[in-house]
């Protein structure tokens, strides 16, 4: 099995192996090798049976438990089946939402207490409902902020006298304000209230939200609608047959203009909701589909229908280019605070709002041809077609490769796991085993052993920190000398927390907030934070590897002189590194390095066959590409293979060239290059991301650049494992 399995799936089902009720799984293994090289390559894994006996010998949690192993991006699925089968159905479907029932359980006492979530809106529904009971008149908003509270506190007071209903939004944006809320309203438990008075309140979770509030009240939820059937339908559901023949009305009134424009309104008025349905589903996949989970909801789709509506309206001809740029840019790109992601929201519209879209009745906008803009011309034809779209939706659908799954369901598992794991009792009960302590200290005084040493430039080669004629230090050599500095700091405080850790595990001294902090991660196999010199989502043993690989790669460099290729990854600022490598080239030529920039090449070499430095600029290696494929044949990038989401890269030469040089290809796309797979970072005090690196140029091959932006291809310098 050693050709299909990875090294850490055999090593978990050894482990496993160990445990009783699992005795023979590795002989099985190795006697039934077909068996469970189908049950493996399986779509849905937790339905299908185990190979030979252990279908019938296993229980439903110890399968889980070999899921977790060999299949682990199918752990929800298949803990989703075990609640089914064990505590049944009503723990796994979320129940509609009715504020109209809720209402009936309310009083003048009970606040209502909608809690937030991304994507859903509950104000439509409140309108309605106050229209329904004839309170919309008196029914008095306030979103709360800086200096909204006495405002609300006079809503307040004369809502309990009136009869009114008040509703406070974004209770979590007052937090100061909350304890003053907190005290008015148990004033109220002594007063005399209007028996029509309804104070509502919505709020993300929220720490600072007051709890005896929420013991007091009814709380409400409303999830959006999950996949992209559902956003579409309740967009269609909530629009009125006069919003929808808006232009087919103003037609029979007489107007000329109006007949040509009922059609361009139609379709577009459906990219927009597909748009939207888009946009929050790709979500979903984590960083692969936003680098920063926005919160677009019902409101922006609603300005964007008005704003259609008004310049479709407005103009003789659809002006394309504008819609694009207020509904892409404006409208939805206004929550967009990442530059990579307002690339993509432009890459997305450009395929709902064009020419071919309204002309063209075979216009699709997935390959697979399931998704278009119907040629309906009333508003249940349309609710007829969305109907029948499919249930389940494929990351085509939002741009992505399907192995965008695979990403999405690892997440998904992580995310549980890290869950279960927080909720863990912090001390071990009775049992045959190591306790923690024990278990602890075996792997503190593993790690001490192995530790490596500080970086040091007693043996460095004459060539590693070379002065110029002027006594300038070479920009490689001050580039090298700081990160040695950044990892002798990372290495010493490693080492003095193990020793202290060892100690206080014994009890000679204190165990501090800090090593128990270091105690618990390596206890669930975590970096603790106070090691985390740079970005890594590792867990602890590949991390710990990682490390002295780094370290390795950095004495080399000190005592052997600058290799002939840079191992990127290894570097806590490569942003710093790219712009020494400028800098020489800047020196040696005598060249401003403000007007310089990097060519990007992808040789044909792998790191062990580069053996010769390029005449200028560097040879980098390490990335991984993620959302596409290099193909070595064509030397562009390719659709990924399916199961392959993460394709290390060949050597890429960085060959400096001033900005604005003739010569470079049309076809190409800006790869962004980040540090660790979350791709969203924080703008450091350098002025540069922790995260993004740069943008590196790549042939397009046989798509368009803006294939690869909806697709979301990027460079990673390491993977998560």
């Amino acid at each position: 099995a050693e050709d299909w399995l990875k090294s850490d799936q055999l090593g978990g089902m050894v482990n496993l192996a160990d445990i009783k009720g699992f005795e023979g799984l590795m002989d099985s293994l190795e006697n039934e090798t077909s068996g469970w090289k189908t049950w493996y390559d399986c779509l849905v894994p937790q339905d299908e049976p185990m190979p030979g006996k252990w279908e019938a010998t296993l229980s439903q949690f110890q399968k889980l438990l070999v899921m977790r192993v060999l299949r682990d991006e199918k752990i929800v699925d298949g803990v989703t089946k075990f609640i089914l089968h064990n505590i049944g159905r009503h723990f796994i479907d979320v129940p509609p939402f009715d504020l109209a029932a809720s209402f009936k359980d309310s009083a003048p006492l009970t606040p209502i207490i909608f809690v937030l979530s991304t994507g859903a809106d509950p104000t439509m529904y409140l309108f309605n409902l106050a229209k329904d009971l004839s309170m919309f008149e008196r029914l008095k908003m306030i979103s709360l902020g800086q200096g909204q509270g006495p405002i609300a506190e006079a809503l307040i007071a004369a809502g309990r006298e009136s009869g009114d209903w008040v509703c406070l939004q974004n209770c979590h944006l007052a937090s100061s304000w909350m304890p003053e809320l907190e005290k008015l309203l148990e004033t109220h438990q002594t007063m005399k209230l209007n028996d029509e008075f309804r104070l509502w309140l919505s709020s993300m979770p929220s720490k600072v939200f007051p709890a005896s509030i929420l013991q007091a009240g009814i709380k409400l939820t409303n999830e959006p609608p999950k996949g992209l059937r559902a956003n579409i339908k309740r967009t269609y559901e909530d629009m009125t047959e006069g919003e929808f023949k808006y232009f087919d009305e103003k037609a029979e009134g007489g107007d000329q203009e109006a007949k040509v424009k009922m059609r361009p309104w139609k379709k577009l008025l459906f990219g927009l909701a597909f748009f939207h349905a888009a946009v929050q589903e790709r979500r979903k996949y984590g960083a692969i589909g936003w680098n920063i989970k926005y919160e677009w909801n019902q409101s922006d789709l609603l300005t964007a229908q008005a704003n259609l509506r008004m310049y479709i309206e407005e103009q003789k001809n659809v002006p394309f280019e504008t819609l694009r740029y207020v509904v892409g840019d404006v409208n939805y790109g206004g929550r967009v605070t990442d530059y990579m992601d307002q690339r993509c929201v432009a890459a997305m519209i450009a395929k709902y709002f064009c020419p071919e879209a309204v002309e063209d009745d075979n216009y699709v906008y997935t390959e697979d041809g399931k998704y278009f803009p119907p040629p309906a011309e009333d508003l249940a034809s349309v609710r007829g077609y969305v109907d029948q779209l499919p249930l389940i939706d494929s990351p085509e659908t939002f741009g992505l490769h399907r192995n965008a799954a695979i990403a999405f369901e690892n997440s998904e598992t992580k995310y549980l796991m890290d869950t279960i794991i927080s909720v863990q009792p912090r001390t071990g009960g009775g049992g045959g085993g190591k306790s923690s302590d024990e278990l602890v200290a075996e792997l503190a005084a593993d790690l001490n052993s192995k530790m490596p040493g500080l970086l040091t430039d007693e043996n460095a080669a004459a060539i590693t920190f070379a002065k110029d004629a002027e006594g300038t230090l070479n920009s490689m050599g001050t580039f090298l000398s700081i990160e040695m500095g950044k990892f002798n700091k990372m290495l010493k405080k490693i080492r003095s927390t193990l020793a202290e850790l060892e100690r206080a595990i014994k009890g000679l001294v204190v165990m501090s907030a800090q090593l128990d902090d270091i105690f618990q991660a390596l206890m669930f196999q975590r970096v603790p934070n106070a090691w985390a010199g740079y970005l890594s989502l590792k867990p602890l043993g590949s991390w710990f590897k990682d490390l002295t690989q780094r370290v390795e790669f950095m004495g080399k460099w000190i005592t052997e002189g600058p290799p002939k290729g840079y191992w990127i990854s290894a570097f806590f600022f490569p942003q710093g590194y790219l712009t020494a490598a400028l800098q020489t080239y800047a020196r040696d030529k005598k060249i401003a390095i403000d007007t310089l920039d990097f060519r990007t090449v992808v040789t044909k070499q792998i790191p062990e066959e580069v053996d010769e430095a390029p005449s200028q600029g560097v040879y980098i290696y390490g990335l991984f590409i993620e959302g596409g494929r290099w193909d070595r044949s064509t030397e562009s990038i390719m659709e990924s293979n399916f199961g392959e989401t993460h394709v290390y890269m060949p050597v890429i030469w960085l060959d400096p060239i001033v900005r604005g040089d003739p010569g470079q290809e049309s076809k190409l796309y800006n790869t962004p290059c980040y540090k660790v797979s979350s791709r969203a970072g924080t703008l450091s005090t350098t002025g540069h991301s922790t995260n993004f690196i740069r943008q590196l140029q790549l042939p397009a091959g046989d798509m368009t650049p803006e294939h690869w932006v909806r697709r979301s291809v990027a460079l990673l310098s390491q993977l998560d494992d």
